[in-house]
């Protein structure tokens, strides 16, 4: 199981550590059946012995990984998009009337299509452009799904009610998207972890990619490699985004990191000369667990300055910090917040503090902050909680542990404690804790609407959080 959990990483990117080799034998156990194989182990060995087909490779795609999608999701991503960056890019192309977007890893085609309407509403004389919109994935049988372009309800939950007006019902109580969109996107198979691939000459010269929730269980090198791929594949300016939890936005040498809208973009640089395209020269590139500190901003968002404005003309010092720290003005937020006199909300301008700290990468003040606030409110789980992921990016994952467990001592259904704490332990090979951990947390989320979007969670709803502790679990 070893050597095969290997070899999937080469071929697909997927990683399966020691502690999930036994959910890659249960996904593949069906392939070993239909394919004749009384024993896994024989199956694993021939599948080995030889170079894969492209046949054996979709098969595998197919068993191993998770379409989960729908359209508009992550709304504040697709509202940046459409009200700010794309205008913005527009503007800039002057004459030119070409548009190039690319969907990796579309899955069923809802992500691609959504984008396609939202240029509809976007583009008074969309006729007169030319609209390059692609969407490849590795699934095939998400791609076939994908070009039929029907849809169950499943696929429109949270979606607006003009969402609608693209559609054409069915008999069978499905949904058709109207065919002036689907002409506009044109889908392929392409493994993003395979440069080989004839797909990559078509996924060139791009301005926008949109790669969310598709690196969640790269390997950290084929994050760093894949990463690099799109950063070659984008022109220059142009923007890629990529989910919230899966890579360390900041840690992307070659992009600026934007806070744009509540969400985090990354707009295209020059690399240095010196730097491969086939791999990244910076930091490595961790996948880190979800709800991690938030990543700081490297430039302001579009709209910030009114935002600012806004600061000024609040009432209280604390006020204005909120504002300045909605605004992306983390250094200016943490010195207001500081400025606010002792009172009873110096427990949460001081938590503010140490948050804005945080996303500027001043772990040291922001520890001290956050344990001051900790100090002056010890019954604030989410205070505990903020302390534990300052911790751990110190590297004291003892303290980090400890202060998770404080969290949950103060509030025992505290969710994003029982997962935080799950993660941790299974960093530390104590997979009897992190399983219960994980059991705690996935009591807490049968208790919401799969589609309700968690607090702190950057966008991720219920549904799809219990679909990763599933996975890893």
């Amino acid at each position: 199981m070893h050597k095969f959990a290997h070899m999937v990483t080469t071929k697909l990117g997927l990683h399966f550590p020691p502690e999930r080799l036994a959910e890659l034998a249960r996904k593949m156990a069906p392939l070993a059946k239909d394919a004749g194989w009384e024993e896994l182990d024989g199956y694993l060995h021939w599948l080995m012995s030889q170079p894969l087909s492209l046949e054996q490779t979709k098969a595998l795609a197919l068993a191993l990984t998770i379409g989960e999608t729908y359209f508009l999701r992550d709304p504040k991503s697709y509202r940046a998009f459409q009200q700010h960056l794309l205008p913005k890019l527009l503007a800039a192309k002057g004459s030119d009337k070409s548009l190039k977007i690319w969907s990796a890893g579309c899955s069923s085609g809802e992500e691609p299509y959504s984008i396609a309407i939202l240029l509809t509403r976007a583009l008074a004389d969309l006729a007169d452009w030319k609209v390059t919109l692609l969407g490849t994935d590795i699934n095939p049988q998400a791609l076939e799904r994908a070009r039929c372009g029907t849809y169950s309800k499943w696929s429109f939950r949270n979606a607006p009610g003009w969402l609608m007006n693209y559609f054409t019902q069915l008999p069978d109580g499905n949904y058709q998207i109207e065919p002036h969109i689907r002409k506009m996107v044109r889908f392929a198979h392409l493994n993003l972890v395979d440069p080989g691939e004839k797909t990559w000459s078509q996924a060139q010269g791009m301005d926008f990619i949109f790669c969310r929730n598709v690196m969640l269980y790269f390997h950290p090198e084929q994050i760093r490699e894949t990463v690099a791929r799109l950063h070659a594949a984008l022109n220059d300016g142009g923007w890629l985004f990529l989910g919230p939890t899966e890579v360390d936005h900041q840690a992307l040498e070659g992009f600026t990191c934007l806070h744009c809208d509540g969400t985090l973009v990354l707009q295209k640089r020059p690399l240095p000369a010196k730097a491969q395209l086939s791999a990244l020269s910076g930091p490595a590139v961790a996948a880190p667990s979800p709800f991690s500190a938030q990543l700081w901003s490297e430039g302001a968002e579009p709209g910030s300055a009114r935002k600012d404005e806004a600061a000024a003309e609040a009432e209280s010092p604390l006020e204005r910090a909120f504002a300045l720290y909605s605004a992306g003005n983390y250094e200016e937020a943490a010195r207001m917040a500081m400025s606010t006199p002792a009172s009873a909300d110096k427990a949460e301008a001081l938590a503010l503090a140490a948050r804005s700290y945080a996303n500027i990468g001043r772990f040291d003040p922001a520890r001290d902050c956050c344990e001051a606030a900790v100090a002056l409110d010890r019954l604030s789980a989410p205070n505990h909680y903020l302390l534990s992921i300052i911790l751990e990016q110190q590297g004291d994952g003892e303290g980090a542990v400890r202060s998770l467990r404080n969290a949950l001592y103060v509030d025992h259904d505290f969710l994003l404690g029982w997962f935080a704490l799950g993660n941790l332990c299974r960093q530390r090979g104590e997979l009897r804790e992190a399983e219960q951990s994980f059991a705690n947390a996935l009591r807490l989320l049968q208790r919401r609407d799969p589609h309700e979007v968690l607090p702190e969670a950057e966008g991720m709803t219920a549904g799809r959080l219990m679909q990763l502790i599933s996975d890893i679990a």
